[in-house]
């Protein structure tokens, strides 16, 4: 038998989704594969819960508002120091919704840990933080979901340059949450209608001007860009916020009230683009030269015209995929999904590495 175990940074939407998914599907795991998974420790800010006894309770109590000290908590920084049971294969899972977690990514893998991510500030951070954690962690490091949700777009990005290829210029859009709302305008509903919708249906966080802010985007793009060989720092990228002016500091509940007061302006924009295009939130992060994140009048015949819903759209423009692009689309927002390229990463580790006796590379 093979055994994993995982030490979970996020309980939120996306954290809640990978332990139901995992708690759903062990059993068969185990009787398919071999693979015995469990949780050594969930944790949200208050906390780790140590034990899995108590995880579907923590989960509906995380669904509810509340925080994993109601029910006994250690400091995560113990848990993660503990050395794991002989034979067991230990992977800190970085599902946080925020930054801030770098440190403890680096405690985890300094025990040595495997470190899966759909957490994107570990990879989008300073260089001197972006190297540092790539010289801690060769080998060890699986972040499929931190772009593209559950799309395979990292793992593309890697075969390709695996294979001797050069990857030319990448252009998208990453943000399913922005290319919702897009299209939702588009097809008659207000911004603000939009961005309700978006946050009803989990593909906005809670407050959604950490999506329209395009904050996220543009660490998206700095994970991109760093794939492709790449030297650069968070600040050389400047990108577009959507969030109307004035509404930047106010509480979250002000922001959603006033939000339709900017309504008509959105329109207008969305109005003035040239015939035959579309609106669209793009990235474009060509060998050398500006990495560019924002709003653009894009050609409706483009890979980009005919999103619709919260689609991700990649374009890569290679030296062996130049006369013709190689695009990858799919939906990439929801909790469900980035949870499943989160699980995509944790099964690949236990059949990469433990079937190979823990050998790395």
């Amino acid at each position: 038998m093979k055994r994993l175990e995982i030490v979970q940074i996020g309980l939120g939407h996306v954290g809640r989704a990978v332990a139901q998914i995992v708690i759903e599907e062990r059993k068969r795991w185990l009787e398919d594969h071999d693979l015995d998974v469990r949780y050594r420790a969930v944790s949200d800010t208050s906390g780790a819960l140590v034990g899995e006894e108590l995880l579907p309770q923590a989960i509906r109590l995380k669904e509810e508002g509340g925080t994993l000290s109601e029910f006994g908590v250690e400091p995560l920084e113990d848990v993660l120091r503990s050395e794991p049971e002989p034979d067991v294969l230990r992977v800190v899972v970085d599902v946080a919704v925020h930054g801030g977690t770098f440190d403890l990514d680096l405690v985890g893998i300094q025990n040595g840990s495997y470190l899966v991510l759909s957490n994107k500030g570990p990879l989008s951070g300073s260089t001197q933080q972006y190297e540092q954690l790539m010289r801690m962690v060769p080998g060890r490091l699986w972040h499929e979901a931190t772009v593209g949700a559950g799309m395979p777009i990292i793992s593309t990005i890697g075969g390709l340059i695996e294979g001797g290829d050069e990857i030319l210029e990448i252009q998208a859009s990453p943000s399913g949450t922005l290319g919702f709302i897009m299209s939702a305008v588009e097809g008659g509903r207000s911004f603000s209608e939009a961005v309700e919708e978006a946050v009803a249906l989990h593909y906005a966080e809670p407050d959604p001007r950490d999506d329209l802010s395009g904050l996220d985007v543009a660490r998206k793009a700095i994970i991109l860009a760093r794939m492709m060989g790449r030297e650069i720092e968070p600040e050389e990228i400047p990108y577009e916020s959507l969030v109307p002016k004035g509404l930047e500091d106010v509480s979250q509940d002000e922001f959603m009230r006033r939000l339709p007061e900017h309504d008509e302006a959105f329109r207008e924009r969305l109005t003035a683009v040239e015939e035959h295009h579309m609106l669209r939130y793009l990235v474009r992060i060509p060998k050398a030269g500006r990495v560019t994140v924002g709003l653009q009048d894009t050609p409706v015949e483009s890979p980009f015209g005919p999103i619709s819903g919260p689609e991700n759209v990649f374009d890569f423009r290679t030296r062996r995929y130049s006369d013709v692009t190689l695009t990858i689309r799919g939906p990439g927002a929801g909790p469900a999904r980035t949870a499943s390229g989160v699980v995509w990463d944790l099964l690949d580790i236990a059949h990469k590495r433990i079937e190979h006796g823990g050998k790395d590379g």
